[in-house]
């Protein structure tokens, strides 16, 4: 039996390498050969994913986090001319995880240095992966950091913060597009929000990046103030990812595309189905959201028109984890043996989905010779 093993990560616990290789040894226990794949859906370990499948260089720029302390961002160079750059590599919360998130005065600028290394070095297209980020500025710092000029209603500049959002007047988008002009951009979201409203950037997410009640409000009457200065991003889906910068991307020309899709797409995914006797996929928690866009529907998707049986493992699962049996999911299950805390189910997440794994695979493998002329 020939099993794909094709997870997102689980957060807090395993990247997605690392659960393939955990769901391989339990495939390869069971008797089975596996074929490991890990995957991602625009947010973090994007780049590095698509790296392990596409080889490629990696080159570290000089920048700054989200609150602007020095420190060094990979981007990754493929074969033929493509850049991968991960936002959350640069402005991302694990940066922050001494100063703890501060989402008024968190910008987007430090994505503007791995761009524009990827210009000089001669990339043709550049692939951003939005999300993972601890940013709610609307992409303004990215912008302003590439040479936009932001001003107040006095005439006086911005840097581009969540803070700057409730004073922006006027944008001149014109320098920033020199500085990448020449370049395809593709922006990979993880997410299809809008940019404001009760679905937007701020309401969705800004609780999460450390905003009450209070600060929501105001960020999201700044997003909505800014919608009109940045072309075609007002109604875009997508375009509140990453805190609105795939706003500025938008207004930058960049296509917006769903993360999860491209990865399976630039891995080529789909080709492996082609000899594919079963799929098991996971992430940490299975819940409405994975049916929304996540790495777990789209392999589901991926395995219902390959007609190969695909089983989606999570470390928690949530009510809404049942739809996906409505796209094609033959089995949706939990790894975890039965109650304990966090810390231990995090600890022993690779342990878990080699012991599920196998036991799928015993399953699997049983019908299979019950029945031969299924097989």
């Amino acid at each position: 039996m020939r099993v794909v093993c094709a997870p997102d990560k689980l957060r807090g616990s395993l990247d997605a390498a690392q659960a393939a290789a955990a769901l391989a040894a339990g495939v390869r226990a069971a008797g089975g050969t596996a074929v490991e794949h890990p995957l991602a859906d625009g947010g973090e370990g994007s780049r590095a994913t698509v790296q392990a499948a596409l080889g490629g260089t990696l080159a570290q720029v000089d920048t700054v986090d989200a609150l602007g302390r020095p420190m060094t961002a990979p981007v990754g160079l493929l074969d033929g001319g493509d850049a991968v750059i991960e936002a959350a590599e640069t402005i991302g919360w694990e940066a922050l995880a001494t100063a703890g998130p501060d989402v008024l005065r968190a910008s987007s600028a430090g994505l503007a240095p791995p761009l524009l290394a990827a210009v000089e070095r001669g990339a043709r297209r550049i692939v951003v992966f939005l999300g993972g980020t601890a940013t709610m500025d609307g992409g303004t710092g990215l912008l302003a950091a590439l040479g936009a000029e932001l001003l107040d209603e006095a005439g006086n500049r911005l840097r581009g913060c969540g803070a700057d959002l409730a004073r922006i007047h006027t944008i001149d988008l014109a320098p920033a597009r020199r500085r990448l002009s020449g370049v395809e951009l593709l922006a990979a979201a993880d997410v299809a929000s809008p940019l404001f409203g009760p679905e937007g950037a701020a309401h969705v997410f800004g609780p999460q990046k450390g905003a009450d009640p209070e600060t929501v409000g105001l960020l999201d009457d700044g997003l909505r103030r800014l919608a009109p200065l940045l072309p075609g991003a007002a109604t875009a889906e997508g375009a509140g990812a990453a805190g609105g910068l795939g706003a500025a991307l938008i207004a930058l020309g960049a296509e917006l595309v769903a993360g999860a899709g491209l990865i399976r797409q630039l891995t080529r995914f789909e080709e492996r189905l082609l000899t594919a006797d079963l799929c098991l996929t996971a992430e940490g928690k299975v819940d409405a959201g994975s049916d929304a866009g996540k790495t777990t529907r789209g392999v589901v998707d991926a395995c219902a028109a390959a007609t190969v049986p695909c089983v989606v493992l999570g470390g928690t699962l949530s009510p809404g984890a049942d739809l996906l049996y409505g796209r094609g999911a033959t089995a949706v299950l939990p790894i975890g043996p039965g109650p304990r805390d966090l810390d231990t189910a995090l600890r022993q997440a690779a342990a878990d989905l080699t012991r599920t794994a196998y036991a799928v695979c015993r399953l699997a493998g049983a019908g299979v010779a019950a029945h031969p002329t299924r097989g």
